[in-house]
Protein backbone atom coordinates (compact mmCIF):
# COMPACT_ATOMS: atom_id res chain seq x y z
CA UNK A 1 0.00 0.00 0.00
CA UNK A 2 2.84 2.41 0.71
CA UNK A 3 4.60 1.72 -2.59
CA UNK A 4 1.56 2.38 -4.22
CA UNK A 5 1.17 5.74 -2.67
CA UNK A 6 4.84 6.24 -3.37
CA UNK A 7 4.24 5.53 -7.09
CA UNK A 8 1.19 7.74 -7.49
CA UNK A 9 3.52 11.01 -6.13
CA UNK A 10 6.47 9.92 -8.00
CA UNK A 11 4.05 9.78 -11.12
CA UNK A 12 2.55 13.63 -10.22
CA UNK A 13 6.38 14.65 -9.46
CA UNK A 14 6.82 13.49 -12.84
CA UNK A 15 4.14 15.19 -14.29
CA UNK A 16 5.32 18.45 -12.84
CA UNK A 17 8.60 18.12 -13.84
CA UNK A 18 7.50 18.09 -17.67
CA UNK A 19 5.42 20.96 -17.40
CA UNK A 20 8.40 22.86 -15.56
CA UNK A 21 10.75 21.45 -17.79
CA UNK A 22 8.67 22.54 -20.99
CA UNK A 23 7.76 25.70 -18.95
CA UNK A 24 8.50 27.87 -21.99
CA UNK A 25 5.69 26.01 -24.26
CA UNK A 26 3.19 25.55 -22.05
CA UNK A 27 3.10 29.29 -21.06
CA UNK A 28 4.17 30.74 -24.35
CA UNK A 29 2.03 28.85 -26.61
CA UNK A 30 -1.55 30.55 -25.06
CA UNK A 31 -0.27 33.77 -24.34
CA UNK A 32 1.55 33.86 -27.90
CA UNK A 33 -1.90 32.52 -29.69
CA UNK A 34 -4.02 35.04 -27.57
CA UNK A 35 -2.18 37.87 -28.34
CA UNK A 36 -1.94 36.76 -32.13
CA UNK A 37 -6.47 36.66 -31.79
CA UNK A 38 -6.62 39.72 -30.38
CA UNK A 39 -4.43 41.63 -32.82
CA UNK A 40 -6.50 40.01 -35.65
CA UNK A 41 -9.91 40.26 -33.79
CA UNK A 42 -8.67 43.95 -33.85
CA UNK A 43 -7.82 44.72 -37.40
CA UNK A 44 -10.84 42.89 -38.74
CA UNK A 45 -13.83 44.95 -40.48
CA UNK A 46 -16.44 44.87 -37.84
CA UNK A 47 -20.16 44.06 -38.63
CA UNK A 48 -23.35 45.48 -37.01
CA UNK A 49 -26.74 44.41 -37.03
CA UNK A 50 -30.13 46.16 -36.25
CA UNK A 51 -33.35 44.44 -35.60
CA UNK A 52 -36.59 44.96 -36.10
CA UNK A 53 -40.11 43.68 -34.52
CA UNK A 54 -43.46 44.01 -36.77
CA UNK A 55 -46.96 43.36 -35.58
CA UNK A 56 -48.82 42.38 -39.00
CA UNK A 57 -53.20 42.39 -38.72
CA UNK A 58 -56.00 43.09 -40.79
CA UNK A 59 -59.26 44.90 -40.05
CA UNK A 60 -61.99 45.93 -42.21
CA UNK A 61 -62.28 42.52 -43.85
CA UNK A 62 -66.12 43.18 -46.05
CA UNK A 63 -66.55 43.16 -49.41
CA UNK A 64 -63.57 43.39 -51.92
CA UNK A 65 -60.81 42.33 -48.95
CA UNK A 66 -62.76 39.45 -47.73
CA UNK A 67 -61.45 35.46 -48.58
CA UNK A 68 -57.50 37.45 -48.69
CA UNK A 69 -55.03 35.19 -48.18
CA UNK A 70 -53.80 34.75 -44.19
CA UNK A 71 -51.81 37.55 -43.00
CA UNK A 72 -49.51 34.15 -41.32
CA UNK A 73 -49.26 32.49 -44.78
CA UNK A 74 -47.71 35.33 -46.28
CA UNK A 75 -45.42 36.47 -44.17
CA UNK A 76 -43.96 33.06 -43.53
CA UNK A 77 -44.09 33.12 -47.25
CA UNK A 78 -41.87 36.32 -47.31
CA UNK A 79 -39.45 34.41 -44.98
CA UNK A 80 -39.01 31.74 -47.33
CA UNK A 81 -38.30 34.60 -50.25
CA UNK A 82 -34.60 35.15 -48.35
CA UNK A 83 -32.43 32.45 -51.38
CA UNK A 84 -34.71 33.72 -54.60
CA UNK A 85 -33.94 36.14 -56.91
CA UNK A 86 -36.72 38.54 -56.22
CA UNK A 87 -36.26 39.13 -52.45
CA UNK A 88 -32.48 39.61 -54.32
CA UNK A 89 -33.12 42.57 -56.80
CA UNK A 90 -35.62 44.28 -54.09
CA UNK A 91 -33.04 44.70 -51.21
CA UNK A 92 -30.11 45.21 -54.10
CA UNK A 93 -27.49 42.23 -52.26
CA UNK A 94 -26.45 39.14 -54.35
CA UNK A 95 -27.18 36.59 -51.13
CA UNK A 96 -29.82 38.41 -49.03
CA UNK A 97 -29.32 35.38 -46.33
CA UNK A 98 -25.26 36.67 -45.70
CA UNK A 99 -27.03 40.60 -44.64
CA UNK A 100 -30.56 40.01 -44.10
CA UNK A 101 -32.39 37.95 -41.56
CA UNK A 102 -36.30 37.37 -41.49
CA UNK A 103 -38.24 34.66 -38.71
CA UNK A 104 -42.33 34.59 -38.25
CA UNK A 105 -43.18 34.08 -34.78
CA UNK A 106 -46.94 32.14 -35.70
CA UNK A 107 -47.79 31.94 -32.24
CA UNK A 108 -47.06 35.74 -31.34
CA UNK A 109 -47.95 36.66 -34.59
CA UNK A 110 -44.60 38.99 -34.95
CA UNK A 111 -41.68 39.21 -37.95
CA UNK A 112 -38.71 39.67 -36.61
CA UNK A 113 -36.48 41.26 -39.38
CA UNK A 114 -32.56 42.11 -38.97
CA UNK A 115 -30.11 43.54 -41.07
CA UNK A 116 -26.45 43.52 -41.05
CA UNK A 117 -23.87 46.54 -41.78
CA UNK A 118 -20.15 47.65 -42.13
CA UNK A 119 -21.36 50.74 -39.57
CA UNK A 120 -23.93 51.47 -37.26
CA UNK A 121 -25.78 53.70 -40.10
CA UNK A 122 -25.85 51.51 -42.58
CA UNK A 123 -27.17 48.56 -40.43
CA UNK A 124 -30.12 50.87 -39.03
CA UNK A 125 -30.65 52.09 -43.25
CA UNK A 126 -30.72 48.31 -44.17
CA UNK A 127 -33.34 47.53 -41.51
CA UNK A 128 -35.54 50.02 -42.90
CA UNK A 129 -35.43 48.52 -45.97
CA UNK A 130 -36.12 45.22 -45.04
CA UNK A 131 -38.88 46.54 -43.16
CA UNK A 132 -40.03 48.54 -46.60
CA UNK A 133 -39.67 45.60 -48.99
CA UNK A 134 -41.42 43.31 -45.97
CA UNK A 135 -44.28 45.94 -46.21
CA UNK A 136 -44.35 46.53 -49.75
CA UNK A 137 -44.56 42.59 -49.87
CA UNK A 138 -47.44 41.83 -48.26
CA UNK A 139 -49.43 44.95 -49.56
CA UNK A 140 -48.81 43.84 -53.12
CA UNK A 141 -50.00 40.18 -52.33
CA UNK A 142 -52.86 41.42 -50.20
CA UNK A 143 -53.60 43.37 -53.51
CA UNK A 144 -53.52 40.58 -55.83
CA UNK A 145 -56.00 38.79 -53.64
CA UNK A 146 -58.37 41.97 -53.81
CA UNK A 147 -58.05 42.29 -57.26
CA UNK A 148 -58.83 38.75 -57.66
CA UNK A 149 -62.04 39.01 -55.99
CA UNK A 150 -63.07 42.10 -57.36
CA UNK A 151 -63.01 40.17 -60.88
CA UNK A 152 -65.03 38.06 -59.96
CA UNK A 153 -67.44 40.29 -57.83
CA UNK A 154 -67.95 41.97 -61.61
CA UNK A 155 -68.30 39.14 -62.96
CA UNK A 156 -71.06 37.88 -61.02
CA UNK A 157 -72.81 41.32 -60.87
CA UNK A 158 -72.42 41.92 -64.39
CA UNK A 159 -74.12 38.44 -64.94
CA UNK A 160 -77.27 39.57 -62.39
CA UNK A 161 -77.65 43.07 -64.05
CA UNK A 162 -78.11 41.01 -67.73
CA UNK A 163 -80.45 38.72 -65.71
CA UNK A 164 -82.36 41.99 -63.93
CA UNK A 165 -82.42 43.77 -67.21
CA UNK A 166 -84.05 40.85 -68.95
CA UNK A 167 -86.69 40.92 -66.40
CA UNK A 168 -87.28 44.50 -66.55
CA UNK A 169 -87.87 44.23 -70.60
CA UNK A 170 -90.51 41.08 -70.05
CA UNK A 171 -92.36 43.23 -67.20
CA UNK A 172 -92.08 46.46 -69.84
CA UNK A 173 -93.66 44.44 -72.34
CA UNK A 174 -96.41 42.52 -70.30
CA UNK A 175 -98.03 45.99 -68.66
CA UNK A 176 -98.09 47.89 -72.41
CA UNK A 177 -100.84 44.76 -72.59
CA UNK A 178 -102.52 46.01 -69.65
CA UNK A 179 -104.33 49.13 -68.44
CA UNK A 180 -104.45 50.74 -65.09
CA UNK A 181 -108.39 51.23 -65.40
CA UNK A 182 -110.79 48.90 -63.95
CA UNK A 183 -113.29 48.11 -60.87
CA UNK A 184 -112.19 47.25 -57.73
CA UNK A 185 -113.74 44.13 -56.32
CA UNK A 186 -113.49 43.25 -52.49
CA UNK A 187 -114.10 39.43 -53.05
CA UNK A 188 -110.93 39.40 -55.66
CA UNK A 189 -108.95 41.81 -52.93
CA UNK A 190 -110.05 39.76 -50.28
CA UNK A 191 -108.62 36.48 -52.23
CA UNK A 192 -105.49 37.91 -52.91
CA UNK A 193 -104.34 39.19 -49.34
CA UNK A 194 -105.25 35.60 -48.48
CA UNK A 195 -102.39 34.55 -50.74
CA UNK A 196 -100.03 37.17 -49.01
CA UNK A 197 -100.22 40.22 -51.77
CA UNK A 198 -100.20 43.39 -50.02
CA UNK A 199 -103.07 45.38 -49.47
CA UNK A 200 -102.00 48.65 -51.87
CA UNK A 201 -102.14 45.82 -55.03
CA UNK A 202 -104.55 43.77 -54.13
CA UNK A 203 -107.43 46.85 -53.58
CA UNK A 204 -106.62 48.80 -56.30
CA UNK A 205 -108.63 48.68 -59.43
CA UNK A 206 -106.12 46.76 -61.61
CA UNK A 207 -104.04 44.37 -59.36
CA UNK A 208 -102.17 42.52 -62.44
CA UNK A 209 -101.25 46.04 -63.65
CA UNK A 210 -100.44 47.22 -59.83
CA UNK A 211 -98.49 44.33 -59.13
CA UNK A 212 -96.10 44.53 -62.66
CA UNK A 213 -95.29 48.10 -61.85
CA UNK A 214 -94.27 47.23 -58.47
CA UNK A 215 -91.51 44.83 -59.73
CA UNK A 216 -90.82 47.46 -62.96
CA UNK A 217 -89.57 49.68 -59.65
CA UNK A 218 -88.33 46.81 -57.90
CA UNK A 219 -86.41 45.72 -61.02
CA UNK A 220 -85.42 49.68 -62.05
CA UNK A 221 -83.85 49.91 -58.31
CA UNK A 222 -82.23 46.55 -58.52
CA UNK A 223 -80.45 47.90 -61.88
CA UNK A 224 -79.45 50.71 -60.87
CA UNK A 225 -77.38 49.06 -57.49
CA UNK A 226 -75.75 47.01 -59.67
CA UNK A 227 -74.75 49.39 -62.14
CA UNK A 228 -73.64 51.53 -59.59
CA UNK A 229 -71.54 48.50 -57.83
CA UNK A 230 -70.03 48.18 -61.44
CA UNK A 231 -69.09 51.84 -61.40
CA UNK A 232 -67.62 51.36 -58.29
CA UNK A 233 -65.52 48.11 -58.68
CA UNK A 234 -64.00 48.99 -62.34
CA UNK A 235 -62.20 51.80 -61.57
CA UNK A 236 -60.48 50.08 -58.92
CA UNK A 237 -58.91 47.86 -61.22
CA UNK A 238 -58.01 50.44 -63.84
CA UNK A 239 -56.24 52.16 -61.21
CA UNK A 240 -54.15 49.70 -59.30
CA UNK A 241 -53.16 52.79 -56.47
CA UNK A 242 -56.41 53.31 -55.63
CA UNK A 243 -57.00 49.54 -54.55
CA UNK A 244 -53.20 49.40 -53.04
CA UNK A 245 -54.59 52.29 -50.87
CA UNK A 246 -57.46 50.80 -49.86
CA UNK A 247 -55.59 47.16 -48.83
CA UNK A 248 -53.30 49.59 -47.14
CA UNK A 249 -56.03 51.28 -44.77
CA UNK A 250 -56.67 47.08 -44.14
CA UNK A 251 -53.01 45.95 -43.52
CA UNK A 252 -51.87 47.22 -39.93
CA UNK A 253 -48.43 46.97 -39.65
CA UNK A 254 -46.90 48.28 -36.49
CA UNK A 255 -43.39 48.58 -35.71
CA UNK A 256 -43.13 47.43 -32.34
CA UNK A 257 -39.20 47.80 -32.02
CA UNK A 258 -37.95 50.31 -34.78
CA UNK A 259 -34.78 50.24 -36.75
CA UNK A 260 -31.50 51.43 -34.29
CA UNK A 261 -28.13 51.83 -34.31
CA UNK A 262 -26.29 49.46 -32.38
CA UNK A 263 -24.14 50.21 -29.61
CA UNK A 264 -21.57 47.17 -30.02
CA UNK A 265 -20.73 44.68 -32.81
CA UNK A 266 -21.62 41.41 -33.44
CA UNK A 267 -18.66 40.50 -35.08
CA UNK A 268 -15.48 40.27 -34.56
CA UNK A 269 -15.41 39.99 -30.61
CA UNK A 270 -12.06 40.17 -29.60
CA UNK A 271 -12.19 39.41 -25.99
CA UNK A 272 -14.32 36.34 -26.24
CA UNK A 273 -12.20 35.10 -29.19
CA UNK A 274 -8.98 35.82 -27.00
CA UNK A 275 -10.45 33.59 -23.89
CA UNK A 276 -10.53 31.15 -26.30
CA UNK A 277 -7.64 31.40 -28.11
CA UNK A 278 -5.98 31.14 -24.52
CA UNK A 279 -7.64 27.95 -23.32
CA UNK A 280 -7.18 26.15 -26.72
CA UNK A 281 -3.41 27.25 -26.74
CA UNK A 282 -2.96 25.68 -22.85
CA UNK A 283 -3.95 22.29 -23.73
CA UNK A 284 -2.43 21.89 -26.95
CA UNK A 285 0.92 23.45 -25.03
CA UNK A 286 0.18 20.78 -22.42
CA UNK A 287 -0.45 17.99 -25.01
CA UNK A 288 2.70 19.09 -27.24
CA UNK A 289 4.93 19.24 -24.20
CA UNK A 290 4.27 15.69 -22.97
CA UNK A 291 4.40 14.40 -26.45
CA UNK A 292 7.74 16.10 -27.08
CA UNK A 293 8.81 14.74 -23.48
CA UNK A 294 7.67 11.27 -24.81
CA UNK A 295 9.72 11.50 -28.05
CA UNK A 296 12.93 12.70 -26.45
CA UNK A 297 15.45 10.83 -26.40
CA UNK A 298 16.46 9.60 -22.70
CA UNK A 299 19.76 11.32 -21.12
CA UNK A 300 22.81 8.68 -20.26
CA UNK A 301 22.37 10.25 -17.19
CA UNK A 302 18.84 9.71 -16.30
CA UNK A 303 19.22 5.64 -17.67
CA UNK A 304 21.48 5.51 -15.39
CA UNK A 305 20.26 6.60 -12.63
CA UNK A 306 16.96 4.01 -13.72
CA UNK A 307 19.27 1.38 -13.95
CA UNK A 308 20.58 1.69 -10.20
CA UNK A 309 17.31 1.99 -8.67
CA UNK A 310 16.04 -1.00 -10.89
CA UNK A 311 19.15 -3.20 -9.59
CA UNK A 312 18.89 -1.97 -5.88
CA UNK A 313 15.33 -2.76 -5.96
CA UNK A 314 15.91 -6.35 -7.08
CA UNK A 315 18.10 -7.05 -4.03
Amino acid sequence: MESHTQSDELSLRDLYLVLKRRRNLVIGLPIGLAILIFAVGQVLPKTYSSKVVVSLSLTNQSGVLSNLPSLPGLAQGFVDLQNTTLLARDLGVAQPPTTYGARFDEKKGLLNLSAKGGTPGEARQRAERIVQVATDYLRARMAEGAASNIRALLAQTQLDLESARESLKRIQAELKNLSAEGRSDAAIAAALEARQVGPETARSSSPAFTSLSLDESRLRSTVAQLQARIDTLTPLLDKPEQLSQLVGQALQVQVLVPPAEPLRPISPRPLLYTAIAGVLGLLVGVFWAFLAEALAPPQAGVVRQRDTQVVAGSK
